[in-house]
């Protein structure tokens, strides 16, 4: 099922044109016809049920039926800052595993931290880049990327119990750890930059009760280390996938 963002809740049978993009895609890559179902995705991330109406020259689509709330993610991603190509790869194979929010913050050994005008700039490429992953894999993107936090802030966030950050000096294995939460719980991943952690900062989680956890015995960069913590948390529901 391919989902597409619309800038407003549609009335039920309203006829709405694609964007540019989302016309390319939705004729020439998936090549869908018109007849076939696709879902709308709103501006608070409710799906509506669609049809489309014509492909050319510019795709349109008519909802079908009223909007319903997706289920919320289970697991959430906190990002240290990287470079920007690997945070693209981040926010992309967050939405395709169900993920959300991911949230960027800013550490002691972050290289570069963007003022608020570039941070947002950032975020609005991160923010397209997650939904056309959501095209692609039926995932919801909207309001997905959050930021820019400290540290600090994140740690505060996040409930007793829900954190686990990643880092090679953790106690145990995450995969052990998550598992001791059980399949319901929810997780919060919190994964360093390049340059990882400073001391000081895993003495911080710790005391903020997060579990400081590892990914085996290699160092992973930024983007692998936040990949494969985000298959492990997200490992349990794929049981109960149908």
């Amino acid at each position: 099922m391919f989902r597409y963002a619309v800038p407003a809740d549609p009335e039920v049978g309203e006829e709405i044109e694609l964007s540019p993009g989302d016309s390319r895609h939705l004729a020439r890559v998936v090549r869908r016809c018109p007849g076939d179902a696709v879902e709308l995705i709103g501006p608070d991330g409710r799906l509506w049920p669609a049809v489309v109406v014509r492909t050319d020259p510019v795709a349109a689509v008519r909802a079908t039926g009223e909007g319903a709330a997706p289920p919320a993610p289970r697991v959430a991603l906190y990002q240290g800052l990287a470079e920007w190509g690997r945070l693209d790869t981040v926010a992309e194979k967050a939405v395709e595993l169900g993920v959300g929010p991911l949230t960027l913050f800013a550490s002691e050994r972050a290289r570069r931290v963007p003022d608020a005008a570039a941070w947002e700039r950032r975020r609005e490429r991160l923010e397209r880049v997650a939904r056309a992953a959501a095209r692609q894999s039926g995932g919801v993107a909207v309001g997905r990327v959050r930021g820019l936090l400290a540290f600090a802030q994140v740690v505060d966030e996040i409930p007793a119990g829900e954190g686990f950050l990643i880092d090679p000096r953790g106690e145990a294995p995450l995969p052990s750890a998550i598992a001791a939460g059980g399949a319901s719980a929810r997780v919060a991943l919190v994964v360093g930059p390049e340059a990882g952690f400073s001391e000081a900062e895993v003495v911080r989680a710790r005391d903020g009760g997060l579990a400081v956890c590892h990914l085996g015995s290699t160092t992973l960069r930024a983007e692998t280390a936040a990949i494969a913590a985000m298959a492990i948390a997200c490992a349990p529901t794929w049981e109960a996938a149908p």
